[in-house]
């Protein structure tokens, strides 16, 4: 196990746990959960080290979100340990980072959701295969429910680096091209995660927590775009929409759509929407393109 990167004394760890968190914690506080025993001891020369750090995070949730007392959050670590005891191949609390451990929650209910989708994937079996006790699942998700909101924002993000990086590295300097690329990718993911996209959809249903988290969504979707298109507009190649957030919005939107469209379709059918979609994205955003004037055409002229 590697050597835990940064240690401290007492008051040291409790500037660190507020510098990280925004809380403040007194070295009383400290010293109390070390006397409950939900804080391991310092090492022998009274030092403390990530695996404290932690800890105090986890007691801080637990306190903060659930209102649970020392004595609830003594009695859930000890099962969290014991469980941990009796699980083979369960990693080592110290010295594992939060971040470490929930990205790790995140890629093992993404590889199970894919292979046995999301209703036929148990809790049990992504505790199981990421190596840690159920209790500890709980400090970092409420639910299942929750930890899909996270698994869809991470493979959205990481198609969106990816996409990025690919636009990148052929110095794509033609803005709508940038904007079909990323629809390409998009689409292709909206097809190939259908199933969790849309049971997100029907879990955020009367869960007003959910739906915010579906907002943030969007959100991540919609930015990107957004910004492919100011940028756009700054160079000139894009035309200057008054509002492009709304744009984004509806294609974000419209990319969900096409997918619906797409479902069942074969081969040529796909390529025949792409096609349409190209033709589509290249007239409505060309920069060529003259704002139709309110209340009549153009030419001044009258419909006939």
């Amino acid at each position: 196990m590697a050597k835990d990167s940064r240690s401290w004394d007492m008051k040291g760890l409790t500037q660190a746990y507020e510098a990280e968190t925004g809380e403040a914690l007194s070295r009383q506080q400290v010293a109390r959960y070390l006397r409950e025993g939900i804080l391991p001891p310092p090492d022998e020369g009274g030092n403390f080290n990530e695996h404290h750090l932690e800890r105090l995070r986890m007691i801080g949730y637990l306190r903060s979100r659930y209102g649970m007392s020392l004595r609830d959050i003594s009695g859930l670590f000890g099962v969290i340990e014991q469980t941990r005891e009796e699980t083979p191949g369960e990693e080592s609390e110290e010295g594992v980072q939060v971040t470490d451990r929930r990205d790790r929650i995140i890629a093992n209910a993404t590889r199970l959701f894919a292979a046995k989708g999301y209703h036929g994937t148990t809790i049990d079996e992504i505790v199981q295969a990421t190596g840690i006790a159920k209790g500890t699942f709980y400090i970092y998700f409420d639910s299942k429910e929750e930890l899909l909101v996270e698994v869809i924002k991470r493979l959205i993000d990481d198609t969106l680096k990816r996409i990025d990086r690919a636009l990148e590295e052929r110095d794509e300097k033609d803005f709508v091209a940038r904007i079909e690329a990323k629809g390409r990718e998009m689409l292709d993911l909206y097809l190939h995660q259908s199933e969790l996209l849309y049971m997100l959809l029907g879990e955020t249903v009367g869960n007003p927590r959910l739906m915010a988290q579906l907002r943030e969504v969007y959100e991540q979707l919609a930015e990107g775009i957004e910004e492919d298109l100011r940028l756009g507009v700054e160079a000139g190649g894009i035309f200057p929409f008054a509002d492009l957030k709304t744009i984004s919005y509806a294609l974000v939107g419209m990319g969900q759509s096409i997918a619906i469209l797409l479902m069942d379709a074969d081969e040529k059918q796909v390529e025949k929407t792409r096609m349409a979609v190209h033709e589509f994205v290249s007239r409505a955003f060309s920069s060529s393109r003259e704002p139709a004037q309110r209340g009549g055409r153009k030419d001044g002229g009258s419909r006939a």
